[in-house]
């Protein structure tokens, strides 16, 4: 299995209200709540929408499918 990243996804508490990233979603996030961020193009999916545990199937096919090759 590949090593973490700095930019790698990871889920955060979230510090400052915000919206889900997931177009046509717009879901708000509010402080102390669990999301997905991808830190670098800062990105926020939210766990109360579905979202982020989303992004995170799909990052986590991603890395097994590196891990492959």
């Amino acid at each position: 299995m590949r090593r973490r990243f700095k930019c790698d996804p990871k889920w955060i508490t979230v510090r400052y209200p915000a919206k889900c990233a997931e177009p046509n979603c717009q879901t708000a996030i509010n402080v102390g709540d669990r999301a997905f961020y991808y830190p670098s193009d800062r990105a926020l999916y939210g766990s109360d929408c579905g979202h982020g545990q989303k992004a995170e199937r799909d990052f986590s096919a991603h890395r097994i499918d590196e891990d492959s090759y």
